[in-house]
This record gives structure tokens, sequence and C-alpha cells, in this order.
């Protein structure tokens, strides 16, 4: 009985990045993938040497392990491209962020006043729970917009309604920054460290890198180290079953070409569908557990990629569609995101991307009404001919992204508490873990699982929960210590009573002091002082005047105090409302990319 060290389900970014760090280790490892062909969701489809992605991956990243392997593999195929997405709708072209002129012109007047009335409504009157992702939309954006950019669309891309549609899942696109964090964004703004890491920031947005012929050259290259490593990658293996006893997983059955094979193991990585793996475990997992199991839910996508004889369509490397009387979600302009995708320079390459369910009406379809639907799709979209488009061919990939519905938590909790019991088997990428993972997490996810076999201890479920792509600040520990320190002091609410009755003390205590000691010791200040009975009625350098200074000086001084006191902590509460909702927008672009 040959028993591998390792055995890893699935050659996706996830898989294969384990496969590449163990390999690299000298740990000898075997994928297995049902698939003839590597890369997951991240692959790249060559048809008459036009090339496309199931999807478009921008290769950017916060993840510097990450990044270190994109260049160790593709430093020399890497493009550096500009970034154009737009939102269209009503036969318009919106940015996102919106852009004040550009939504008015397109919205119109009228709409865009309603827009923002409905905006105050949400700020004013938000939903004080935020159950549902029509909920979570509405109170950052209002009500109207939601209808007019969100509802939409996010019912193509999920297929639920968005009051079906888990509020954690905006939450894990879109971190609600924390205050401390908004606050010491602000505080270090004008620091020449900041001012670096907001330049690459917007780089980020603004470009990527992108490999010349797709991502897939990345996943060809690291298969081909890993063999030369001497690892297996076995294309055309299903997995049909996984046997466990205790808390071990023990083998793997595998089906190719009809026969079945046993894979023994002592180290098991799986990047396979959770809900897929939990039905293929032997013995079967208890009833409460394929119950949860069986309850996780997956999107399907189909590409449809059409061959057009123009030399360019529109500017954007991809756009998104919000009009609702057509099935297309998204629009790739491949010779957009590389003119080597594309072989003929008067041709383009779009791919018309659909979201479905695996069975239903639309996944199918034959190719060719497909192809026919979205021809008919970009004519009526007033974005080209029909008669344009010279042929076209379609890819279907099943399972592209986990739902995050009204239950999903629940299931993913009782999975959870049942997968880790097992010491020897570990879920990674974006459905191992049924978890919304970009390609530089679900990679990462792969590189900490390999790190564990080798001797360390990664919590693999962090991943994607801290590395955002918001701005961040790194400081030495002592600057952190003072600054955790300071921030609560002088951002925090100052009570108005008490600078009230304080700066009246004060200001009270110094005219009674001030008259007394005048009126013991005298001399020309003396005359000064009495001028104060302009102001003061009723005051003099005297025994009482010193009473009847202390109670005007109170007063002013409790006036003065009170409003000095309310005016800051409104200007506080004002700049720290600016500085989130600043923080919060730089990770609207990477939301809606998401979304």
């Amino acid at each position: 009985m040959q028993q591998d060290r390792v055995v890893i389900i699935g050659a996706g970014p996830a898989g294969l990045t384990a496969a590449y760090v163990l390999s690299k280790a000298g740990v000898q490892a075997t994928v297995l993938e049902k698939d003839q062909t590597t890369g997951g969701l991240a692959r790249t489809v060559n048809y008459k040497n036009y090339y496309f992605d199931i999807g478009g991956h921008r290769f950017f990243t916060k993840v510097k392990s990450v990044e270190d392997i994109w260049r160790e593999l593709l430093d020399n195929h890497l493009l550096r491209r500009n970034r154009l997405s737009r939102i269209y709708y009503n036969k318009k072209f919106f940015y996102y962020p919106l852009r004040p002129l550009n939504a008015l012109i397109g919205l119109g007047v009228w709409n865009s006043i309603l827009v923002f009335f409905s905006y105050l409504i949400a700020r004013l009157f938000p939903f004080k729970e935020e159950k549902n992702f029509e909920q979570w939309v509405s109170n950052r954006f209002g009500k109207r917009l939601f209808r007019i950019f969100f509802k939409t669309y996010t019912e193509k891309v999920w297929g639920l309604s968005c009051n079906e549609i888990s509020a954690e899942w905006a939450g894990q696109r879109v971190k609600g920054l924390s205050l401390m964090t908004a606050l010491k964004t602000a505080f270090l703004r004008n620091q020449r460290s900041y001012k670096e890491k907001k330049k690459v920031i917007k780089t980020l947005i603004e470009e990527f890198d992108y490999p010349k012929f797709g991502p897939g050259m990345m996943w060809k290259e690291m298969l081909d180290k890993i063999r030369g490593y001497g690892s297996r990658v076995l294309l055309g293996r299903e997995v049909e079953g996984i046997r466990w006893a205790g808390n071990r997983v023990e083998a793997l059955e595998v089906r190719q070409n009809g026969k079945m094979e046993l894979f023994y193991g002592v180290n098991f990585i799986s990047s396979m569908p959770l809900r897929e793996a939990l039905q293929k475990f032997k013995p079967e997992p208890p009833k409460e557990v394929m119950v949860a199991a069986n309850d996780l839910k997956y999107r399907d996508f189909i590409t449809v990629a059409l061959i057009v004889r123009k030399p360019m369509v529109f500017p954007d490397t991809w756009i998104y569609i919000h009009e609702p009387e057509v099935k297309v979600g998204r629009i790739q302009n491949f010779k957009n995101w590389s003119p080597f995708m594309v072989p003929d320079p008067d041709k383009t390459c779009l791919g018309m991307e659909y979201f479905c369910f695996e069975g239903d009406s639309l996944w199918n379809r034959p190719d060719e009404e497909l192809i026919e639907l979205a021809k008919n799709e970009l004519e009526t979209l007033g974005l080209l001919n029909k008669k344009d488009v010279e042929e076209g061919t379609v890819v279907r990939m099943a399972k592209a992204y986990p739902i995050y519905d009204s239950t999903f938590q629940e299931s993913l909790d009782t999975v959870h508490q049942f997968l880790s019991r097992f010491d020897n088997f570990q879920r990674i990428g974006r459905n191992g873990m049924h978890k919304y993972n970009n390609q530089d997490h679900s990679m990462l996810t792969g590189m900490l699982a390999a790190e564990n076999i080798l001797g360390a201890n990664h919590d693999l479920s962090n991943v994607n929960v801290e590395q955002e792509y918001h701005e961040e600040i790194t400081l030495a520990p002592s600057e952190q210590a003072a600054l955790d320190t300071l921030l609560p002091t002088v951002f925090s609410r100052m009570d108005q009573l008490g600078m009230a009755i304080a700066l009246g003390s004060v200001c009270g205590a110094l005219i009674f002091l001030a008259t007394l000691g005048l009126m013991i010791q005298g001399g020309v200040a003396k005359h000064y002082l009495q001028l104060l009975n302009q102001y003061f009625f009723g005051y003099g350098v005297t025994l009482k005047g010193a009473f009847i200074g202390l109670s005007y000086g109170f007063s002013w001084g409790f006036l003065f105090g009170w409003l000095f006191a309310y005016l800051r902590n409104f200007l506080m509460a004002y700049y720290i409302y600016r500085i989130k909702r600043e923080a919060e927008m730089l990770t609207f672009r990477d939301f809606l990319d998401h979304f």
C-alpha cells in the first residue's frame, strides 16, 4: 500500500499553491483534479488563440508572500494595466464610487434630488438592526440608490431577494472600520510614510498587474515547477469518497476513466466544495451535520465569449450591467485586460457573464442558444449590432460563488464543529472554506495549510478577516501604545456642564481675588479694574464689588465654557464622521468588485 505524505484535492489557486510550497520545502505531494485543466475559477480558456478568463482576475494584493510567488513565476510576463470599470444603467455609464456630476447627468436632476433626500432619511432613521443585505445597503446609501444601483444587480448575481442575503456578506466585503483605526489614519495623514502608502493604495485602485496571456500562465508555470520538484498533479481524477475513522482521514477513493483507485495519505488538504466533501465522507457524518452541509448553497456561472469584428467596443476593462430587462450581469472586455489576449488587432473579445443555478433553464440551454442570447442582449443594451459578432463559445463553471443566505452561518458553524475533530484534514480556498475569498486569499490559505504541515500553527479561518484592501498604518509598538492612550483622550466627548462650571469658577475666582487684592493694596491698576462696572452693573473695587464680580465672572465663564464644549463636540463629531466616511469609501470599490 503506497502512502503519500500529503494528498491535495483540487488544482485551483489554493491547491496548487499548497503543493508548490510543500514541494519547494522538499515534501512531495499528490494533487487530484477532476477537470483536465488547472486553475479552477482562475483558469484561462484558449479558444482559437483568443484567451479569456472565467470572471477576470486582477493581480493586486497586500499579502507580500502571495505577491512574491507572482513575481517569482511571472515577473517578466506581468503587464501594468490601467483600470476602468463602470456601471451601465439606463444606457448610461456611471463611475463608482459615484461622482456627483456624472451621477447628476446620468440620473437627471429630479432623480438625483430624490436620491439625496432618500439618503438623508436613511441617515436620520436607519434600520436599527441590519439582518439582511437590503437593510445594510439602505442604511449607507438610502433606499432609492439601493433600488437603482444594488437591487437588480444583486438579485441577478445571487438569484435571491436582497432581504434573503445575509448582511454579513456585505460586512465581509466592506469592513466597517473601527473608530480607532480611522482616527489613527487621520492623525498620521501628514506623515511622509502615510503619503507614500496612500500613493500605493491609489495605484492599486487605478492600476493592476495582469499576466500577458491571462492567469492561466501562472498555473501552467506553477504546475511545471511542482512536477519538477517531484510532486504529482493528476488531472481527470474525481474524488468519490473520503474514508475516515476517529479523528483522522485515512484515504480517498478516486475515479479515473471508470476505474477506482485508493490514495492513502498522512495529511490531506481539500479545496473541494464543502457541501460536496461532506457528502463523500465514509462513513456518513451525523444526521445534523449532513442537514447543515446540504443547506450550504452555491451560485453557478456561465461565460459566453464573443468575437466581435470591431477594434474597440468600449474603453472599460469590464462593466456591470444593472439593466433589469437583460439577464447578463457583467461584461468583460478581454482585449483591455491584455492586448495579447486577442490575436487580431481589428477584433475584440467580450465575455458575457451570466449567473445561474446548476440545472436551471439558463444552465441547461444549448450553447447555440446562449450565444444567440448574448448577441441579442448586446444589441438591446445598445453596445453593438449583433451582426458585428463573428462567433462565440460557452464555458460553464459550477459552484463559482458560495451563497451567504440567512441560514448559512448556522449551518457552517455546525459543519466546522464536526470537521474540527480531524487533525490531518485542512480546508482551503473559496469553496473549501465556503468563504468568499479572492484569488490572493485563496492562495494564502493554501500557503498557510502547507506551512502547518511543515510545523506551523496557522488558523486558516482568519484569512480574509483582516487582510482587507482599505488603507492600513503600521506603527512601532511604542508608537502604537502611545496612540492607543492619546487618541481616546483627544477625541473623547467633552462634558459641557463640567467645562461650563470649571471655566465659570476660574473666571469668577480671578475677578474676586483681583478685586480683593487691589482693594487692599491700591495702585493704578485699581482704576483700570474699575472700568468693569461698564459691563458688570454695580461692580466696584470694594468687598461688595468683589462678590458682584465673582457672580458676573462665573456667569459669563459658564456661558462661554458651555458654548466652547458644545462647539468642540460638534466639530469633533463632524470630523470623526468625515474621516470614517472617507475610510469606508476607500473600500467601496473593492466591495463592488466582489458584489
